[in-house]
């Protein structure tokens, strides 16, 4: 099998290959969307929920290269892939690096961890990658040592960084200026990118958001030839499509999340279809043993409140398929309606006298709690969700880093990503998600040390409706997170309390 780099280093262009590997390429290149039974063009008929990367039988998105090799080496296929190398810098060696790390920061209050110069040495190596770091691993100064080496080694001329929220565009220019300050101090001139901001001439380094960066013409992006993803497991497959497929003239392309998709899922595929192979992990029970993250305990709370009629009725509608599309969104009505559970969650919250960050989905159950806790305690409140000004979610983000007894009340939407709060010692998670990308990032927004803390810890609400051999969907959700628990290495306890009797109602 023989490709050849071309289109710009975007493309594996196929030159001479058997039938029998043509097949394969076609097997491995394809994946099926989530939840792709219930999309109603495959209910319909009209599609198999199926996304080939491997198009006209010929072409292939540069950033697979590593799924194509590892496919020849399963299959004993022969491979060779002309023009691949342009996809390395060679120039650049870890000792040389490292050394110029050292240099740069030895008058800096930061001292770069090793894993944060080996992964920052990685991307620049790999000039197209993907990097899983788990939160609180130092994603920002990562990327800040790949951009002061590329800009003082003149390896790049303009760099564009794209952010999931207006939040992150904020924090990433502060986080940059903040470190801006040592041996290195770059000529470091940032425009920011997002509604209403403000524009800034002969900037080198763009800071955007998805939402606003997708909507610019493809001769915007000709000027960049650097381009840096944060938070990469936000970019979903059309938006990354849409503003990659425009920076033709950027050679170094590469991503960095704490939760970059599973193996074997489309959305996966895409993300290294444009960007490339993963090239370094940093898990968050390493961070923990090295002394770099606080140690975490999950408390999994399930709930049991809900008659038996309750439960029979929710039995009773698995019986239809059509029922059953409507179960879930009536476990989570119920749920939320129900006065011992809202009780119950915030004074289970209200006995931790440390500061807390609850979480929620639903604004109306987010405004439910806030106004509870209120009302139960004088404790300082604070509320965030999708439509809170951003320089108000910026002073709640401030107002918690001082004292303690404090609780921010936000929604996933707005804070399982990317915001860190060091003074914050537990996540209450009050309603049910299996995501495996808004669990870990949902703990990872109290994993920062704080001298005032010796751990965090995680409340895991459940609203268990189970009866003979039905499970319902929330309880199911519960298992779900288990699972990630373990796989991260989490020790959990699991609690069962029948509400009914604390609050002695039926």
């Amino acid at each position: 099998m023989i490709f050849d780099l071309t289109h710009n280093g975007k493309i594996l262009t196929l030159r001479d290959a058997t039938e029998l590997e043509i097949d394969q390429l076609k097997i491995t290149l394809t994946k099926r969307i989530e939840n792709w039974r219930w999309d109603p063009r495959v209910k319909k008929g009209w599609w198999d929920g199926r996304i080939s990367y491997f198009r006209n039988e010929m072409y292939v998105p540069s950033g697979l290269w590593q799924i194509v090799r590892d496919m020849c080496k399963d299959y004993d296929f022969e491979l060779q892939v002309n023009g691949l190398s342009d996809k390395f810098d060679r120039s650049v060696q870890l000792d040389d690096f490292t050394i110029w790390v050292k240099d740069k920061f030895k008058d800096h209050k930061l001292d770069p961890r090793p894993y944060q110069i080996e992964t920052a040495f990685n991307i620049i190596k790999n000039k197209s990658c993907l990097a899983e770091l788990a939160t609180s691993a130092g994603k920002s100064l990562i990327l800040y040592i790949v951009l002061g080496y590329l800009i003082e080694h003149k390896k790049t001329d303009k760099v564009l960084m794209i952010v999931p929220n207006v939040s992150l565009v904020v924090q990433a220019t502060e986080d940059f200026y903040e470190y801006n300050n040592g041996s290195l101090d770059l000529d470091l001139q940032i425009q920011q990118i997002y509604s209403g901001s403000k524009i800034r001439e002969n900037a080198n380094v763009v800071i955007g958001t998805y939402q606003s960066l997708v909507k610019k013409k493809k001769e915007y992006f000709d000027k960049f030839t650097t381009v840096m993803i944060d938070e990469t497991h936000k970019a979903k497959a059309h938006s990354i499509k849409t503003i990659l497929e425009k920076c033709m003239e950027a050679d170094r392309i590469f991503g960095v999340s704490g939760t970059i998709p599973k193996p074997d899922s489309l959305d996966r595929l895409t993300l290294m279809a444009y960007t490339g192979p993963v090239i370094q992990k940093v898990m968050a029970d390493q961070l923990i043993k090295e002394g770099y993250i606080s140690p975490v305990e999950v408390k999994v709370i399930e709930m049991n409140y809900a008659p038996d009629s309750v439960r029979e009725s929710f039995q009773y509608l698995t019986k239809s398929e059509e029922d059953r599309k409507r179960l879930l969104g009536l476990e989570q009505n119920y749920a939320i309606q129900d006065t011992r559970r809202l009780n119950f969650v915030t004074d289970t919250v209200l006995k931790v006298k440390k500061n807390c960050l609850v979480l929620f989905y639903r604004v109306e159950y987010g405004n439910m709690i806030f106004n509870n806790l209120r009302n139960k305690s004088s404790r300082r409140v604070f509320y965030i969700d999708g439509g809170t000004d951003k320089d108000l979610r910026e002073e709640y983000k401030k107002q918690m880093e001082d004292g303690e007894g404090k609780i921010l009340v936000a929604s996933f939407g707005t804070f399982s990503t990317g915001i860190n709060i060091k003074n914050l010692h537990l996540v209450a998670l009050t309603e049910s998600f299996k995501s495996d990308v808004i669990i870990r990032q949902s703990i990872g927004r109290g994993l920062r040390k704080h001298k005032t803390k010796d751990k965090l810890t995680i409340l895991d609400f459940v609203d268990d409706f189970r009866i003979d051999n039905f499970v319902n969907y929330l309880y199911r959700h519960s298992k779900k997170r288990r699972e990630i628990y373990k796989e991260q290495r989490f020790p959990y306890e699991v609690k069962t309390l029948d509400l009914s009797k604390i609050y002695n109602t039926t």
